[in-house]
């Protein structure tokens, strides 16, 4: 077996987009930092429901144009694309309403909390011609392209178990612990769900146990993933206690390992199947580290809207609401209810 190189697309190879943002707050600062460091992409114009946020951010950033009402930013000519950073149980309202007004979206993850709601943003952004897509920026990392690569290579054979743990103490975090804000499924969980995706595919089985508070925000889950093949896939999520933030898979003839934090740029391992084990590893040495990552799916983006896509080909609507409906079911089971 042998460990491939990653692909990237060189970040100056596609047109600019005319960003406008929605929602500056955290993430979206560092999205819009990255991203204006490392790509060509242009950020026009912002809007917030507090003038005295977006002003800071637009001096931040030296965008021109600040918006107290979205639908003047979605409806203004000098845009093309709207990142969406809002709080998550927004996110369904803002990007109707910017696709509605003719402009492609970004939307963070988790793209909406209904599985219903993401499946009507991606058929509204076909009806239109516009590309809608999820901000599940692990897909387009350069370690994404390697992990594509080995699974269609074949030489590893069938999946055959994964691991997959994001926990992290974020009890400090008021977001996640407010109904709309986020919820550690949905924010922190969505992605052991998304990289056993990417492995494994879809299950048709899920298991979960874990915690709530309260307010029935969820702490902890401990979820099984199981799949028509026989394979499973264990993955915890935990915004209460930390623990590595590490994913690996078993397949027939091998071992793929990401190194930790797994949904960062880091690196990724093959070995053989033994105690003592033999490996070949690549290791992410760009400057383009931690969340500074969220530029590369800025430029996979715009070169989508320069091919005319109305979805993302490695991550596209089938899987984005599929991960969604994962979501929603272990909320469901553990009794979660966080928006």
């Amino acid at each position: 077996m042998h460990l491939p190189e990653p692909e990237h697309i060189p970040m100056d190879s596609v047109p600019a987009l005319n960003w406008g943002v929605i929602g500056p707050g955290k993430i979206a600062t560092s999205f819009v930092d990255t991203t204006l460091k490392n790509t060509a992409q242009k950020f026009r114009a912002v809007a917030s429901r507090s003038k005295e946020r977006a002003e800071q951010f637009a001096h931040k950033f030296s965008i021109d144009s600040v918006y107290e009402n979205y639908s003047q930013l979605v409806e203004s000519s000098e845009i093309d694309a709207v990142y969406i950073a809002s709080w998550q149980v927004d996110h369904f309202e803002h990007a109707m309403l910017a696709l509605n007004a003719g402009k492609h979206v970004l939307v963070e993850k988790p793209i909406t909390y209904s599985p219903a709601e993401a499946q009507q943003i991606f058929e509204l952004a076909k009806s239109k011609g516009l590309l809608a897509m999820e901000a599940m920026w692990t897909r387009y990392l350069p370690q994404s392209s390697i992990i594509r690569k080995l699974i269609a290579d074949g030489e590893l054979g069938e999946p055959r178990l994964l691991s997959a743990n994001f926990c992290v103490d974020n009890s400090h975090s008021a977001r996640l612990w407010t109904k709309g804000g986020g919820g550690i499924i949905y924010d922190m969980g969505i992605y052991p769900i998304a990289i056993a995706q990417q492995f494994m595919g879809n299950p048709i089985k899920i298991t979960a146990t874990g915690k709530v508070d309260e307010n029935n925000l969820d702490m902890e889950s401990f979820v099984t993933l199981e799949y028509a093949s026989g394979a499973r896939s264990q993955i915890v999520s935990s915004g209460v206690s930390t623990i590595p933030t590490t994913a690996s898979c078993g397949f027939e003839n091998g071992v793929v390992v990401v190194d930790e934090p797994f949904f960062v740029p880091s690196g990724i391992r093959l070995r053989d199947k033994n105690l003592y084990f033999k490996e070949q590893s690549w290791r992410d040495e760009s400057s383009i580290q931690g969340h500074e990552g969220l530029c590369y799916q800025a430029t996979h983006f715009a070169k989508y809207v320069w091919e005319g896509r109305v979805e993302s080909p490695i991550h596209n609507a089938h899987d984005t609401v599929a991960n969604i409906e994962v979501a929603a079911e272990i909320s469901k089971q553990i009794g979660a209810k966080p928006y």
